[in-house]
């Protein structure tokens, strides 16, 4: 069992600064969990706690049964990846992959079998020979997973470890990292900054801020049910429209995507009237970003016909609305909402009434 538990952690530097502060997760037994937010938030860090090379200042940390907090990173079961692949150029590929292997006093027979096994799921068998100065950097980022790999872990940690590659492999890669997870089963606890990467590769994704865990779900569940601005607007390209009442300390928001142009039959919500004031152009769907009094609402469409400077329409249902509270969390309650509703009516951004 390799679930992982943080449990009241805190971080904090000899200069007294404090970059994590009373942190509690679970990451779950062979789960592909993904830890994002900007950066400066606190996910690296997270990651390097639980590998053992950051110490923890308060709190408790177990990788599975066993409260590791004290316990050095060799010892704690867990393999590394990092996104500057940390391969040796002396060495060949097949002495960058048993090297650990030699230090932990593995046979040379066991040690063959190992390295003849990743290399084979991650496809380096013809490559065993080279130095990584003759790889790609796909290459290389595959050998530092085949080197992790080798030590047969029960929790991989990798720091943002396609962060170095073109567009083209970073795709490649990913998939071939859902693909490596599903094979082993084991437990991944991945970090990066890109939304992409996090909502693409997650079974579970934690999101961060300053320090603090913001939510903890499914992708399909951050982005669907957001619990608060911070998380609406970092899930989701573009970003959640966020128009905030001033009067009332209130803001609603909803997502570019649900934008209609034309009014539906039985159409029950808002309509907005605004100016379009950019248009970018992405293949099959079109982003425009419309002028509505003091706000620039963006809309995703496969509409490619409205021209910049043209006055238009926004039709948003209630089901794609959002409201948020003066502190930046999400309103649940249903006569609250039926409330806002009436605030925004009489706030002048409707151009009609359709509730």
């Amino acid at each position: 069992m390799a679930n992982i538990i943080l449990k009241n952690i805190k971080k904090s530097y000899s200069n007294k600064t404090t970059v994590i502060d009373n942190l509690n997760l679970e990451i779950d037994d062979g789960s592909f969990t993904v830890l994002v937010g900007p950066s400066g938030c606190g996910k690296s860090t997270t990651l390097r706690m639980v590998a053992g090379l950051e110490d923890i200042t308060s709190g408790d940390l177990y990788i599975g049964d066993e409260n590791v907090t004290k316990v050095e990173s060799n010892k704690r079961g867990i393999s590394m990846v990092f996104q500057n692949y940390a391969l040796y150029p002396h060495m060949t590929v097949k002495e960058n992959i048993e090297f650990g292997l030699k230090n932990n006093k593995v046979k040379k027979e066991e040690r063959n079998r190992l390295i003849s096994e990743v290399s084979s799921i991650v496809g380096l068998d013809e490559y065993l020979n080279r130095k990584p100065s003759d790889l790609s950097g796909g290459q290389r980022q595959r050998v530092a997973l085949a080197r992790a790999m080798v030590k047969t872990p029960k929790v991989f940690l990798m720091d943002e470890p396609l962060s170095n590659l073109d567009a083209k492999l970073r795709n490649q890669m990913r998939s071939e990292l859902i693909q490596l997870h599903k094979r082993l089963k084991s437990t991944f606890v991945y970090v990066t900054h890109d939304q992409v990467e996090a909502m693409s590769m997650a079974d579970k994704i934690v999101i961060m801020d300053k320090g603090k865990i913001m939510q903890v779900d499914s992708p399909k569940e951050i982005y669907k049910n957001p619990k608060n601005i911070f998380v609406a607007q970092f899930i989701g390209n573009p970003a959640m429209n966020i128009i905030k009442m001033e009067e009332h300390d209130i803001s609603y928001g909803f997502r570019p995507e649900k934008v209609k142009l034309e009014k539906e039959r039985n159409f029950k919500g808002i309509v907005l009237k605004g100016q379009v004031i950019t248009k970018e152009i992405l293949g099959s769907e079109v982003i425009y970003c419309v002028k509505i009094d003091s706000n620039d609402v963006m809309l995703r469409t496969s509409n490619d016909e409205l021209k910049v400077d043209e006055f238009i329409n926004l039709y948003i249902n209630i089901e794609d609305l959002y409201y948020f509270d003066k502190d930046g969390s999400r309103i649940y309650e249903e006569i609250k909402i039926i409330e806002l509703l009436e605030i925004i009516e009489c706030g002048g951004k409707i151009d009609e009434k359709a509730i």
